[in-house]
């Protein structure tokens, strides 16, 4: 199938399971893998650790969306199988190493982390920022900014290693 009649028949769906679960995410949340990821992890925290996810009326305390209370945002589950199966179909599958190190997964998972504590931190995605942009919010352009340089600086790392 073309990614274009994908994206279709998979945004439709989506609106007919949003329309049929009375779900109503916030503006904006559709694209925010980092917001989904939080949502993600807090809802299998309270789950599995109610104690330290109730307050006493019985209801979530964690901060998070309203639709990620009730039931998991798996979208970041979908990505990544969507992201793996056509890699794998198109045969572009190739894992690669930025550094030959004994460290190497240490060091990824921290940058991997700090990566998630800045879009979290800064307004979750960078179309998130760049609407904060357009109301003149300082925090948000400065992110804007380095986000551009994040991406030039791992563009010319990938090509150097490459």
């Amino acid at each position: 199938m073309a990614p274009w009649l994908v994206g279709l028949v998979i945004g439709f769906g989506a609106v007919v399971v949003q329309a049929f679960f009375k779900v109503l995410p916030p503006p904006a949340y559709g694209v925010c893998i980092a917001c989904h990821m939080r949502d993600l992890v807090n809802w299998v925290v309270v789950r599995l650790w109610p104690v330290y996810g109730l307050l006493s009326s019985g209801l979530p305390k964690f901060e998070g969306a309203p639709v990620s209370q009730s039931f998991p945002v798996l979208t970041i589950v979908g990505v990544l199988a969507g992201a793996f199966v056509a890699a794998k179909v198109h045969g572009e599958f190739r894992p690669r190493s930025l550094r030959v190190s004994s460290q190497r997964p240490l060091w990824e998972f921290f940058i991997g982390m700090g990566v998630m504590c800045s879009a979290l931190i800064m307004g979750g995605c960078p179309i998130r920022t760049a609407l904060k942009v357009a109301y003149l919010d300082l925090t948000a352009m400065v992110a804007l900014g380095m986000i551009f340089l994040g991406v030039i600086v791992g563009s010319e790392t990938i090509k150097r290693i490459s």
